[in-house]
This record gives C-alpha cells, sequence and structure tokens, in this order.
C-alpha cells in the first residue's frame, strides 16, 4: 500500500470511530423506568408514579424503633419460648442513660451493659453474629 491510501484509511478509521463514539453517547441516554400500574382492575405501565388515593406517609423514627423493638419482643418470646434463658443472658432493662445514636458495631460499645441495651432496643445492630441474645461475646460480655 502506498503512504497515501494508508494515510486515507487513518483517516477513515479515525472518522469511524469517532462516528461510534458518537452512537454510543447517544444511545447511552436511558428512558425513565416504566412503573407498573393497576388502575381499575387493568394493568398500565407509564413513566411517572402510579396514581394513589392516599398521600404516603414515610414513618418517623420513633415509629420505626418502635416497630423494631416490638418485633425483637416477639422474636425474644418465641425464642424464649423454645429454650429456657438464664439470668445472665436476658437483656439489659431500659437504662435511661443510653439512647439509640445510630452506633451498631461492639467496637463503638463501651460495655456489656450499653451492648445490651443497642441489642435489645435499636434497629439495624450488628452486635450478636451467632443469634443467641448475647451481644460483643468476644469484647464486652463474655460467657
Amino acid at each position: 500500500m502506498s503512504n497515501v491510501s494508508r494515510q486515507t484509511m487513518r483517516i477513515i478509521i479515525s472518522q469511524l470511530y469517532a462516528f461510534l463514539a458518537l452512537a454510543a453517547a447517544a444511545s447511552g441516554v436511558h428512558a425513565a423506568p416504566a412503573n407498573k400500574c393497576v388502575i381499575n382492575g387493568s394493568v398500565t405501565y407509564q413513566q411517572s408514579p402510579c396514581p394513589s388515593t392516599q398521600p404516603r406517609k414515610d414513618p418517623t423514627l420513633e415509629e420505626l424503633n418502635a416497630a423494631e423493638r416490638a418485633r425483637r419482643a416477639a422474636a425474644a418470646s418465641s425464642a424464649a419460648a423454645e429454650t429456657p434463658r438464664t439470668a445472665s443472658s436476658a437483656p439489659a432493662a431500659v437504662s435511661s442513660s443510653f439512647r439509640c445514636d445510630g452506633r451498631k458495631y461492639c467496637s463503638q460499645m463501651s460495655s456489656c451493659t450499653e451492648a445490651k441495651y443497642f441489642l435489645a432496643n435499636c434497629p439495624g445492630v450488628k452486635m450478636d453474629g451467632d443469634n443467641d441474645g448475647i451481644p460483643c461475646e468476644e469484647q464486652w460480655c463474655r460467657p
């Protein structure tokens, strides 16, 4: 091939790459996701959220905490019915010196009592890896 045809091929290839890059960028524009709605018994798909007859009310932090406490109490009562618990593994009584403040790991606790309070009262804690009801067994609450 001569130098002219090589140069022409390079120009054509570079223009082809530019066109492909432009086409890829243009096709990257995503449409809004479709929402599947049931309106008067028929299924419709639309880009806007489904209409609702009632406004949605997001739960407050207090409502979420109360629901989590109720869920844990129900789980604890069903676990207590299956196996009797000893007094040493019972969760700590609610103490006014602690409050749910977003901490969730044993490394963030300063005592076994505090860890037991968080496990019994705060949602989303990750202090009882074996789910036996005793938090932070390696750091604070050694059996």
